[in-house]
């Protein structure tokens, strides 16, 4: 009976042991199969797209306030020119280069901006940085 349960014990642990190594490999060769390759693309050349503030204009215009639209840090006045162009010029305090120039015009007034232009649609805009007296 000892030699029977000897027998059977290194019999169980010979089983044991074999089925250990082949999962390892097993392991091992699907490691290898699913291995992916990492595979580095050049990015495709991109067109140069000016930013929008290369694209704004330094403009002055003279003209005659039509409409004022009063905001929280300032106002937009609707200003015509002499030549009938219309302009929209935000005068606000932060936005001007020494903040005490910054004055309310009145519907009527001839003023004149200095600042950047940027056309939007059928609209000119203007950010005005000085206001000229």
């Amino acid at each position: 009976m000892k030699k029977q349960t000897l027998s059977l014990f290194a019999l169980l642990a010979v089983v044991a042991l074999s089925s250990c190594d082949s999962s390892k490999k097993s392991t091992e060769e699907v490691t290898k199969e699913e291995t992916t390759e990492v595979v580095k693309e050049e990015p495709a050349p991109v067109e140069e797209v000016a930013p929008a503030e290369e694209q704004k204009i330094e403009v002055a215009v003279v003209g005659t306030v039509k409409e004022i639209n009063r905001g929280k840090d300032g106002y937009t006045a609707k200003i015509t020119d002499d030549a009938g162009k219309i302009y929209n010029a935000t005068i606000s305090i932060p936005n001007l280069k020494d903040p005490k120039q910054y004055r309310s015009v009145e519907v009527g007034q001839k003023i004149s901006v200095k600042g950047e232009s940027f056309a939007s649609d059928a609209d000119n805009y203007i950010v005005v940085r000085e206001l000229l007296k």
